[in-house]
């Protein structure tokens, strides 16, 4: 019973997951239906340009509506799943919070210096499996630049920024990691929330980082007690990813070159868990009802 009672809390780890596909698809597949009434209202000729594939395809292609779509299946997500989190694992009653049992210089820093580190050790990731097989570059490429990162808008930035980082760590480092621990070590839950963390993404690259940074989101989030720490860093990462100009990335031949900026990353890497753990040490006392949330 001990046995099929743990089952059911592992496969419970699953749903917050499965909720924010689910949240995906009907969002999806109403925002197309919608999408194409306007568009056949305002132009009732094309109803006969329904066959061709290439208007498909030219329907699905608008960089600003895949943007839009996005933007709101992660509204809709952030508030399902936030609510879940708010109701099941944060308490009532609740004493007032200083920000620095929150955070502190320290572990600002060290975020800053662990998001540097996690971005190259990301893009030397994305080398390997580009190099193991160009299509799954290939295939990540086209996904980014349909959705319009060659020529980042308003709304994208914010979707990539400020909606995605708060709407993701709720449904991984909120739900699916709390779930998690509570039915195995965090060792384990953390991988899993990362594994799942990277199978959303839908295609291999970007699942592959995806994991990897997903893990330091769910060491962030579980280290530092608070769920606001991971958003903050997930954040970070974003906003480099987003806005960093492309000089910052070595694109040249030099085995010797890679070598260097790989072993300065994982030192930032490290620089940055060294100083994160320290912070931690040094902030004001969490009161004991907010520890983790």
């Amino acid at each position: 019973m001990n046995i099929l009672k743990k089952i059911g809390s592992i496969l419970l780890c699953l749903l917050p997951a499965l909720l924010a596909f689910g949240i995906q698809i009907i969002v999806s597949f109403g925002g197309v239906l919608v999408k194409l009434i306007l568009e056949i209202v305002s132009n009732p000729d094309l109803i006969h340009q329904m066959a061709d594939p290439n208007f498909i395809l030219d329907f699905l292609s608008d960089s600003q509506f895949l943007a839009g779509i996005s933007a709101i299946y992660a509204v809709i997500a952030a508030l399902a799943l936030g609510l879940w989190y708010w109701k099941q694992f944060v308490p009532k009653k609740q004493p007032r919070r200083e920000v620095s049992s929150l955070i502190n210089p320290q572990i600002f820093c060290g975020l800053v210096l662990l998001m540097l580190g996690m971005q190259y050790i990301s893009n030397y990731v994305v080398m390997v499996l580009a190099a193991i097989n160009p299509g799954w570059l290939q295939t990540y490429q086209d996904l980014m630049e349909s959705i319009g990162f060659g020529d980042v808008t308003l709304l994208l930035a914010l979707y990539s920024v400020l909606i995605a980082p708060i709407s993701e760590e709720l449904i991984f480092r909120g739900v699916t990691l709390k779930l998690g621990t509570k039915a195995m070590p965090f060792f384990a839950a953390n991988i899993l929330q990362a594994f799942l963390f990277g199978a959303f993404h839908g295609n291999i690259i970007q699942g592959a980082y995806a994991f990897v940074v997903g893990l330091f989101c769910g060491y962030v989030c579980y280290q530092g007690g608070s769920i606001y720490l991971s958003i903050l860093f997930h954040m970070l990462f974003n906003i480099w990813g987003t806005f960093a100009p492309s000089f910052l990335s070595y694109g040249g031949k030099s085995i010797l070159i890679h070598i260097v900026i790989f072993v300065l990353a994982v030192c930032f890497a490290l620089a940055g868990v060294f100083l994160y753990q320290k912070g931690l040490k040094r902030r004001t006392p969490m009161p004991e009802a907010f520890q983790n949330h």
